[in-house]
């Protein structure tokens, strides 16, 4: 739900999909210091698309949408993010995979700068039942060009470090990890730590390519989310068809 993973999609797999943050846990909520602040009742969401460019690399660009009503001068497509995940180890028998997830900091003022580093091992507890465990660190310092704002003409000026600590809802500072139980690949739960709360979720997976999911942050708060994958390798059925006709 909240934590990144060391899993790497295919060589090739394009996901397109929906997260819904509830108002509490929002990384915005209650920030002074951000250009766009949501009120404690607000939420948000973020759009996103990621692509493994490489066996071992995925980039993945997303849009923060504050949900409701926002000053005039506030409005927009949204705050926009670009992130880069690299496995440094890929999984083995005897250990996990490994993998880094970088936020790039030309952004101004991003809402869920990443930084962070995770190891993922998955285990098979009988034919149908697997486990991914999943445990990481997320730096609590980051760079973005937040002094920028009103004056965004050169991308190489003002980077600045700042601690994550010192927003009201930091996105992985610190430790965390998570558990998720597969039943047959299509259906799951998962607990996890997100370094600052405790989450429960569950998913489905329809028609192979579809993903819903929902959960409970904190106990407290409902989110979910979707999304939908495609291989950019695989040509679809009817395009194989016609193309096998040709030959």
């Amino acid at each position: 739900m909240n934590i990144p993973t060391a899993r790497i999609l295919a060589d090739g797999m394009f996901h397109i999909g929906y997260h819904y943050n509830p108002s509490h846990y929002d990384p915005r909520a209650n920030d002074p210091n951000a250009s766009v602040n949501v009120a404690p009742n607000q939420s948000s969401s973020v759009y996103y698309a990621t692509l493994a460019m490489l066996p071992r690399l995925e980039i993945n660009i997303n849009i923060f949408r504050v949900n409701g009503e926002l000053p005039l001068k506030a409005r927009g497509i949204g705050d926009r993010q670009f992130d880069i995940k690299y496995a440094v180890l890929t999984e083995r028998e005897r250990r996990p995979s490994v993998a880094v997830i970088v936020s790039a900091p030309f952004g101004i003022d991003n809402s869920l700068v990443t930084y962070a580093a995770a190891a993922t091992k998955n285990f098979t507890l009988s034919e149908t039942v697997t486990a991914e465990v999943t445990a990481g660190f997320g730096s609590p310092y980051y760079f973005d060009r937040s002094d920028n704002v009103g004056n965004n003409f050169d991308i190489f000026s003002n980077y600045k470090l700042h601690n994550k600590n010192e927003r009201s809802n930091p996105y992985l500072s610190g430790p965390f990890g998570g558990v998720a139980i597969r039943f047959k690949q299509t259906l799951g739960g998962m607990i996890e730590w997100d370094s600052r709360h405790l989450n429960l979720g569950a998913y489905a997976k329809l028609f192979d390519r579809w993903t819903v999911q929902a959960g409970v942050i904190n106990f407290d708060q409902i989110t979910f989310g979707t999304s939908y994958a495609v291989s950019l390798k695989k040509l679809p059925k009817r395009v194989r068809e016609k193309s096998e006709v040709v030959k």
